[in-house]
């Protein structure tokens, strides 16, 4: 159990969120913080070099990447599906008839992703931009037919099931009478605070996406909505790197710490509008863990172009399909097994690949991750478990 500072409901939230005088505010910020910023300011110069790579190899570790983020925002929201059966879905495929809803919750955030990376430029943080875009995330689940792209007409209140069994509200969000006049403000106030380049863009995103998801707009498809448009702000803002790694995955694997410095700061920011420090600083170390991540992968790909033809061959394959297996292989190449497991072994011994399952015929080969960002969780301090923590429900 990770011990956090988190009351199901805190007495300042018992009626729904609402926003003082100002929505979007530079934060009240700690020393800390201002390092963090200062270090996810120097990536994007690194990057520059970094992205001197052949364009197919960039091509492979963006798939990778788009696969991690639909398979994690996803499962962020409850779904049980794997990275294996997003690239199925992502390639045109059905992954089982009784699991429609995950296989169409996974088709419309690949969907909104292409669109962001595909049109960037021509994308615009406007209400109707955001309504257009929750109607793309939806457009494969027929029950959410009736409220797609529209605010909420009823209230979402953010629940959580404990373990003795009991479901309690963990967050009230704007009201949906509030919604309507929220919304017009916080797009505006963004849009203002990006334009006037006086507060760190990167803090006027963190503090779009934590009063985003406290007013909750829509019925659902807010959390996924709020990580693609999280995408989007920073590929406007000049961050170029955002489709080579996946911040969703490291979200999700820090999921219990990600809801709970939500959760304090939207409680903070009722009363103070600057008050926002603990999310912005998980907000910057999740972007330093994908940077970090990102740089490990470019590495990993820049090794793997002066290999041998065969062995980067076999290499390029596993890093565009995520993993592979000796008889997938041999049936896509025609080659004997022996020689396919020979240069799995040999990328094996170079740190290029990860070998999991003890039986030589059903082994899978996977590229390797980078070190787990576990320095996210440093701060997080909480009373409730932390499975109730990772699986609010609204």
């Amino acid at each position: 159990m990770v011990a956090v500072d988190l009351d199901p409901l805190s007495i300042d939230d018992q009626e729904p969120w609402t926003a003082g005088a100002a929505l979007i505010s530079s934060p009240a910020i700690s020393s800390e913080t201002v390092t963090l910023l200062e270090e996810i300011a120097g990536f994007r110069g690194r990057w520059v070099k970094l992205r001197e790579l052949e364009p197919e190899r960039l091509a492979a570790l963006r798939r990778v990447a788009t696969i991690e983020s639909v398979a994690s925002s996803t499962r962020i929201e409850g779904a049980v599906v794997s990275d294996d059966e997003v690239e199925k879905i992502v390639s045109g495929l059905t992954i089982d008839s009784f699991r429609t809803r995950d296989e169409a919750e996974v088709r419309g955030y690949a969907e909104l992703l292409t669109l962001i990376f595909e049109n960037v430029d021509s994308l615009r943080l406007t209400e109707n931009h955001i309504k257009q875009m929750h109607s793309i995330l939806l457009e494969h689940v027929p029950k959410d037919a009736s409220h797609r792209g529209e605010y909420k007409r009823v209230p979402n209140d953010v629940t959580a099931t404990w373990p003795d069994g009991t479901t309690r509200v963990i967050f009230r969000p704007a009201s949906p009478a509030d919604t309507i006049l929220m919304m017009p403000r916080l797009v505006e106030e963004t849009q203002a605070a990006l334009q006037a380049g006086e507060i760190s863009t990167v803090a006027v995103i963190a503090d779009f996406v934590l009063c985003f998801l406290a007013i909750h707009p829509f019925r659902d498809g807010n959390g996924r909505l709020s990580r693609a448009l999280t995408t989007m702000l920073l590929l406007q803002e000049g961050h170029e790197y955002v489709p080579f790694g996946s911040l969703e995955r490291v979200i999700e694997d820090n999921k219990t710490t990600y809801y709970a410095e939500l959760r304090r700061s939207q409680s903070a920011i009722r009363r103070d509008a600057s008050n926002y420090d603990p999310w912005l600083s998980f907000f910057c170390r999740a972007l330093i863990a994908q940077q970090r991540g990102i740089a490990s992968r470019v590495s990993h790909a820049r090794t793997a172009a002066v290999l041998p033809a065969a062995l980067r061959k076999l290499l390029d394959y596993v890093s565009a399909h995520g993993r592979a297996t000796t008889a997938e292989i041999v049936a896509t190449t025609g080659e004997s097994d022996r020689t396919v497991r020979a240069r799995f072994a040999q990328l094996v011994d170079r740190g290029l690949l990860v070998a999991e399952g003890a039986s030589r015929k059903s082994r899978v080969y996977t590229t390797p991750l980078p070190p787990p960002a576990t320095d996210l969780n440093r701060n997080a301090r909480h009373d409730v478990t932390a499975e109730v923590l990772a699986n609010p429900k609204s």
